[in-house]
């Protein structure tokens, strides 16, 4: 099912099926939860008869049951939720038990049910070779995929909320957030009213790429470039404190080096690329990189070498070799990596 067709219902109040929100993308799913439960529970004073809701990766099938075939009151339809449901976890049995239900779906036409998996509870497979569990449950579930969104779509609605929000922003901080805290909408979300809450207390309409820097949570893959960047910059204080701030996260000192082999590639790719003749705007579009990305890649090769940055991945890939062998432990082999190369 495709999500213009939820809102079509949601927003004519036609909702009467079975649904399975999906994805990765929780903010999403939680939405249209949120969208369904007010276009169906529309009466508060009969919400305890006309809302029901189970809460967990695993659940009580009989319970389940009764919720479902229990008739609404004062209403015409009733909801029952499952959220945070771990679908991929259940046995056998389970799923069966779950599939047996959907006989009561035309024998309870005033039951609206909806699941909503975790963003790892459900693998729906590909819309070219859908997944068995899929198969299954679209017998008697209209089944919606809300994952990620793209880069210009998740750019109009950080606009969007920061608007409604009274406070402007411009595209580069747009991106500039976005290389920061990841593509998550909910992560994004959080910082949106962050950022809003920091530039009313401090008397401003508008906010700036460096207050994104100041306020903003980073995400793993912005710290491991701010810790490869401080490297090629040749500034051991910066990058130390990089490390630093990943070990205060507790990121596993594994996956601190292979997110720095990651952008040490990407700096080399950058930097061939641009001793080819290439524009930023085209190693964006070859490489598909966000365009701040890009940017922030661009300005530490032009500091370096193609030849510099493969000799430090060459010295980062013996260390983790080194770390994986039980040569060295911890941070070790990543703070060695900083002194060799600062």
């Amino acid at each position: 099912m495709e999500i213009q067709e939820l809102k079509n219902l949601i927003k004519s109040r036609e909702l009467s099926d079975w649904y399975v929100l999906a994805g990765e993308e929780d903010y999403l799913k939680k939405y249209y939860l949120k969208e369904i439960r007010k276009a169906i529970v529309e009466d508060e004073t009969f919400e305890v008869f006309n809302h029901a809701v189970f809460d967990g990766p695993s659940i009580d099938f009989s319970a389940l049951r009764e919720a479902i075939i229990s008739p609404p009151m004062m209403s015409e339809l009733k909801l029952v939720e499952w959220k945070y449901a771990n679908i991929n976890a259940m046995k056998g049995s389970e799923i069966t038990a779950l599939c047996e239900l959907m006989r009561l779906k035309s024998e309870c036409p005033y039951t609206v049910f909806v699941i909503m998996p975790s963003a790892d509870g459900f693998d729906a497979g590909t819309p070219k070779k859908p997944s068995r569990l899929y198969t299954a449950l679209s017998e008697g579930f209209k089944i919606i995929t809300l994952n990620k969104s793209g880069n210009s779509q998740l750019a109009s609605w950080i606009k969007k909320h920061f608007d409604a929000e009274g406070v402007y922003v411009d595209m580069p901080l747009i991106n500039a957030l976005i290389f920061r805290v990841g593509h998550s909408m909910e992560i994004l979300n959080n910082e949106i009213i962050k950022l809003s809450s920091y530039a009313k207390q401090n008397g401003r309409s508008a906010l700036s790429i460096e207050d994104v820097n100041e306020v903003s949570s980073p995400n793993i893959e912005s710290d491991a470039f701010a810790l490869s960047n401080a490297i090629t910059e040749k500034n051991a204080k910066a990058a130390f404190v990089a490390l630093n701030d990943l070990k205060s996260r507790k990121v596993e000192p594994n996956v601190i080096i292979s997110m720095l082999e990651k952008t040490y590639c990407d700096l080399i790719s950058v930097s061939l690329m641009l001793s080819e003749g290439k524009s930023a705007d085209d190693i964006a579009r070859i490489f598909k990189y966000h365009s701040y990305k890009v940017e922030l890649y661009v300005a530490g090769c032009k500091k370096t070498s193609a030849k510099k940055l493969s000799d430090s991945l060459s010295k980062l890939r013996h260390l983790d070799a080194v770390s994986k062998s039980g040569g060295l432990n911890g941070y070790t082999p990543i703070e060695i990596f900083i002194t060799q190369n600062v």
